[in-house]
């Protein structure tokens, strides 16, 4: 099912969705010409593309790719995206759809909000988390075809990209992956289910107190450095390394307020660093930095260590 089909059944969605679809932009891949200085063969690219913005003439990719290389059209994944969602029946709100792009375009997402989990944390305050339900890809070749789920915690805005909910969407941007992807309804399925079970790990977290041991030892693992390990080293400046931990200290304590000091408080301490805290770089944007960057490795290995509470 095509996505004028799609809205001819939903039109209270129609505008957002031609808002959107008006944004789009052609991917097309150029074949390479051989590079030469001085007479010297540098480069012979045979069946090597380099892969461009149609709209704009940027190139979205520093490296070339191969002749197998087919990217996923914007209006192609929107067509997949709008069939699945209608097949399976799920509950997400077309109104609320969005499309962002990053690095000049080479890479895409198309979000949907699906419903909150809201709990009330060891501190009495009502928490309340919404979830998105993402659909990804990259012209860079960074990023496969991705279905996953980003979290924003409404008290604090802090986002993070749901750990363990994030599958691939059965292929790469290649002939032979863009016809596996005609359809994603169980993987959909697989997200919805798996995201009721990230409100009881939430909960669960919020169940288990921490000690000031255990707390000194969740930032030794998660930085691979704590005060201790600051004050042992022999090395002469480390005013780099004692900022990260002076702030990974100063938005635990934000946290602790709020959640209590928990399993649950200690990852939103280490959220509300990456989100508000450790970006440091004037070049990269943060909701870059904690989808794709490295605020998005600290938010992983924060729920990796911590769930691993629950898990076991």
């Amino acid at each position: 099912m095509q996505t004028n089909e799609i809205l001819s059944a939903i039109t209270s969605t129609s505008k957002n969705i031609t808002k959107i679809q008006n944004r789009f932009y052609e991917v097309v891949k150029v074949p390479m010409h051989p590079k030469q200085i001085g007479g010297v063969l540098l480069q012979n690219p045979t069946n090597m593309y380099g892969v461009y913005n149609a709209k704009t003439g940027e190139l979205l990719s520093e490296k070339s790719m191969g002749k197998d290389f087919l990217p996923m059209q914007q209006q192609e994944f929107l067509d997949n995206i709008l069939s699945t969602i209608h097949e399976f029946g799920a509950d997400l709100d077309l109104e609320t759809l969005a499309f962002k792009t990053w690095g000049n375009g080479a890479k895409i997402e198309f979000s949907v909000k699906m419903f909150p989990i809201s709990f009330k944390n060891n501190k009495g305050l009502q928490d309340i988390t919404n979830m998105e339900m993402t659909f990804s890809t990259s012209y860079d070749g960074s990023k496969a075809n991705r279905i996953g789920i980003f979290t924003e915690r409404l008290v604090c805005l802090n986002g993070m990209t749901a750990l363990n909910l994030e599958g691939e969407l059965k292929g790469k941007n290649t002939v032979s992956g863009k016809n596996k992807i005609l359809s994603y309804a169980r993987e959909v399925a697989d997200i919805f289910n798996g995201a009721i079970d990230f409100k009881q790990k939430m909960i669960a977290l919020d169940k288990i107190a921490m000690s000031n041991v255990r707390i000194e030892e969740f930032k030794k693992q998660l930085l691979g450095f704590n005060q201790a390990t600051l004050l042992a080293s022999e090395k002469k400046s480390e005013a780099r390394r004692q900022s990260m931990l002076d702030n990974l200290d100063k938005a635990m304590a934000i946290e602790f307020k709020r959640c209590g000091k928990t399993a649950f408080g200690l990852l939103q301490g280490a959220t509300y660093y990456t989100n508000h805290l450790s970006n440091t770089s004037k070049k990269i944007d943060n909701d870059f930095y904690i989808r794709f960057g490295t605020g998005a490795k600290i938010n992983d290995k924060a729920q990796a260590l911590l769930f691993a509470l629950v898990e076991n």
